[in-house]
């Protein structure tokens, strides 16, 4: 074969063999873009929250507490009312937004602290008042003459006026409420004296010993107790003074209508010799006062009535005595205008 036949069958077989080869693979088209995945919005982190204000809750609670038991609440309502207000919205707001009720809490501890600072001057004027408008109605009832006790709410009004005047106000107004508590038991015990005294004077124990028994034993208790327990001391006091008062009224009715019947039977009598004739405007007078013993009488005031009804008795039996004296003046005449006639006949 031809050098030039070999040239060309050496070219195709080089060709065939590399068609036989493996075919490349073919190149894919890229996927089409997608669109990028909106960014979702990431939350702030929460603020760390605020300790709970339990000194400031403590503060204001407490002065809250003081303020109502000095009685700022009178003394002050406005400034008060604005205090527990702020109080109010601590509390509302506590363990929700501590700043908010630490805030207001402290708030309110200003605002009771100024109540107080303000009322307390108010309130020892106050109660100074009240003490010696008491002390003037003990002295009225005569109540110097418990002389102990007596010189014991002296002396408490005294140290209140120096606590007052030197700026101890809060010290002052202990001292002043003290002061008022004795003089009020002085009155009590000055008015269940002069019970008593009635009572002895007009023997009335004995229509009532019960009662007059123990009003006895708390006079002498209230007495006892004025220094060291003023309560005690005014209870025992205001039992005594009803308790007399009971002696009184029980025996006291008793009595008026015992001496109703005195009066009565004095009238009867001056009727028996025509008093109401005789003697008139003396009658009319006892008969007077015998009417307004009964109205009394019917009012409940059995001691006046009683007095009104002795009274009458008295003047009808003086009525009946002027009367009669009046009655034997005239039979006297009488029998001496006899003996007269009778002797000129003889002569």
């Amino acid at each position: 074969m031809k050098p030039g036949k070999l040239a060309i069958l050496a070219i195709l077989a080089a060709f065939a063999l590399a068609s036989c080869a493996s075919a490349p693979k073919p190149v894919e088209s890229p996927a089409p873009a997608q669109p990028a995945p909106a960014a979702v919005a990431t939350p702030p982190a929460p603020a760390p929250a605020s300790p709970a204000p339990d000194e400031l809750r403590a503060k204001a609670a407490a002065l809250r507490s003081r303020a109502f038991d000095l009685g700022m609440k009178d003394v002050l309502p406005e400034d008060y009312a604005a205090a527990d207000i702020a109080y109010i919205k601590g509390m509302d707001n506590y363990g929700k937004d501590n700043t908010a009720s630490g805030a207001a809490f402290a708030d309110a501890a200003a605002r009771f602290s100024a109540v107080i600072d303000k009322g307390l001057p108010l309130l020892a004027a106050s109660l100074r008042q009240k003490a010696e408008a008491m002390k003037v109605a003990a002295d009225g009832k005569g109540a110097a003459s418990f002389t102990e006790q007596y010189g014991m709410a002296e002396a408490r009004l005294a140290a209140a006026r120096g606590k007052e005047s030197s700026g101890a106000f809060e010290a002052s107004t202990v001292d002043y409420r003290a002061s008022l508590s004795l003089y009020e038991i002085l009155y009590m015990l000055s008015e269940a004296r002069d019970v008593r005294a009635g009572i002895v004077k007009r023997d009335y124990a004995k229509w009532d010993p019960s009662n007059w028994q123990l009003a006895e034993a708390k006079f002498e208790s209230s007495k006892g107790l004025f220094k060291a327990d003023a309560k005690a001391s005014r209870d025992a006091a205001d039992e005594a003074r009803l308790r007399y008062r009971t002696v009184a009224r029980t025996a006291g009715e008793y009595w008026a209508g015992d001496r109703r019947t005195a009066s009565n039977t004095a009238m009867a009598k001056a009727r028996t010799i025509k008093a109401e004739v005789a003697v008139k405007d003396e009658f009319a007078t006892a008969q007077a006062l015998h009417a307004k013993a009964e109205e009394l009488q019917a009012a409940k005031d059995f001691d006046a009535a009683s007095d009104l009804f002795s009274q009458a008795a008295d003047t009808f039996a003086a009525a009946y005595t002027h009367a009669k004296a009046k009655s034997d003046q005239a039979l006297s005449d009488m029998e001496q205008l006899d003996a007269a006639l009778a002797a000129t006949k003889t002569k």
